[in-house]
């Protein structure tokens, strides 16, 4: 019969035969071959087997021995014994390796205590064909017989439904989270464990990060892009860009999104945000609403020590893997160890998924000499009059007091770059 539900012609047939009592039965060759048995007691016919072969007086004797109790226990139980250690067949016997537990477990008890051996081996191939067919006291339908098949199938399919329910839920999105922190945080818990500090830390930092920008932060042309969304780049911030060596037409492009930086001119970047310290600082964390504690210069906002100083030591680093892990889908790095980055970063599985970190060195401040442009007013458009270039020495600019003197005519600092064509005074 088919197991999909559809039924070939021939298989409607003979389902409605077997539901009509017709069909099941016990191998007629085998019944000539071992006889008819339907209890412990009786033998109505022993088959060719016993019947045209030795056994026949045999399995008589044994019978007779049992049924008149003239020998006792220890003989019969060498008349159902004999051969049964070289050639059981020889003597109607179970063999060595006979190991019929299940019920009615002859095997176990194939003695004179058990009525079963008084027709000898053979004879409990007949009984047990019968006793498998005789489930309704006798009087066996094998429309009862296919009921109970089928009720044992529905029981089967309905109860491996739970049973695979439950099985799959120990897999359930396996590979898509690591554990259930992160599957009920949205993976926040993948960045830190310590929510309610590093939550806090979040906080204080304002809008110092750039949320829709994450994968980039760290580098100084993303604290730029987040420095101009908050109108943050002052004139302070503008002429140490400049004083780092990177011209106007390349902060231009930067800010314009029409290039992304290199290395140099984020090294550049990185040093040019080193010079802004003290009131210069402060007028660039004001605008981000930055209130973290011990920042020193503009590019701490780089780094995670400075910008998350109560939860930096539970920051993380995620490496998804490639094949099962005890880990699950995503291994977990700790970013720093004993204070310092930790250095199973840089193994080959992990700069393999998240690249090379920035090359390390000192970053350049400025070059011998820029070009800082003087004016000192505007016209109606905001154009500079007067316009006047002028090459100083970078390690002259004061960056920190740039501004302090404000209006058109006095302070340092200028409208170069970012600041475009606003006030400003003379340089020096």
């Amino acid at each position: 019969m088919s197991d999909t539900g559809k039924q070939s012609p021939l298989g409607v047939n003979t389902l409605s035969s077997l539901l009509q009592n017709q069909g099941f039965n016990i191998n007629p060759i085998m019944v000539e071959y071992t006889g008819v048995s339907t209890s412990k007691t009786s033998a109505t016919n022993l088959g060719i087997i016993v019947n045209n072969s030795c056994l026949r007086l045999l399995t008589y004797a044994i019978n007779d021995a049992y049924g008149r109790g003239q020998v006792n226990t220890a003989t019969y139980n060498n008349l159902i014994s004999i051969g049964s250690t070289s050639i059981p067949a020889l003597g109607n016997s179970k063999a060595p390796t006979f190991n019929w537990t299940g019920y009615p477990n002859w095997a176990s008890d194939y003695t004179k205590t058990n009525e079963v051996t008084r027709w000898g081996y053979v004879r409990l191939f007949a009984l047990q064909g019968y006793n498998e067919f005789n489930y309704n006291n006798g009087l066996p339908a094998y429309k009862d017989y296919l009921s109970a098949f089928m009720a044992a199938s529905s029981f089967v399919e309905y109860s491996n439904k739970a049973i695979m329910s439950m099985t799959n839920s120990q897999e359930f999105l396996d590979g898509t989270y690591s554990n259930m922190n992160d599957l009920i945080s949205a993976d926040i818990t993948g960045i830190s464990l310590a929510t309610t500090v590093f939550g806090r830390d979040l906080i204080t930092s304002g809008k110092a990060i750039n949320l829709s920008k994450i994968s980039t932060f760290g580098l100084p042309s993303n604290l730029l892009e987040t420095l101009q969304q908050y109108n943050c780049i002052t004139k302070n911030v503008s002429l140490a860009i400049l004083a780092s060596g990177l011209q106007l037409d390349e902060l231009s492009q930067l800010l314009s999104n029409i290039s992304s930086a290199t290395k140099e001119q984020e090294r550049r970047l990185y040093g040019a945000f080193n010079l802004i310290v003290g009131d210069s600082l402060n007028e660039v964390l004001i605008p981000l609403n930055c209130k973290t504690r011990g920042l020193e210069s503009l590019a701490d906002l780089l780094n995670p020590q400075k910008l998350l100083p109560n939860s930096y030591q539970t920051l993380t680093v995620p490496v998804y893997n490639t094949t099962r892990s005890p880990t699950n889908s995503k291994t977990y790095y700790p970013t720093y160890s004993n204070g310092s980055i930790n250095s199973n970063l840089n193994s080959p599985l992990v700069v393999d998924q998240i690249g090379t970190q920035t090359p390390t060195g000192t970053p350049p401040v400025a070059p011998t000499q820029v070009t800082v442009y003087q004016y000192t007013m505007t016209d109606e458009q905001g154009n500079p009059i007067d316009l006047v270039a002028k090459l100083v020495n970078a390690s002259d600019i004061n960056i920190i007091s740039a501004g302090d003197s404000g209006g058109d005519g006095g302070g340092a600092g200028g409208g170069a770059g970012a600041g475009g064509g606003g006030g400003g005074g003379g340089a020096m």
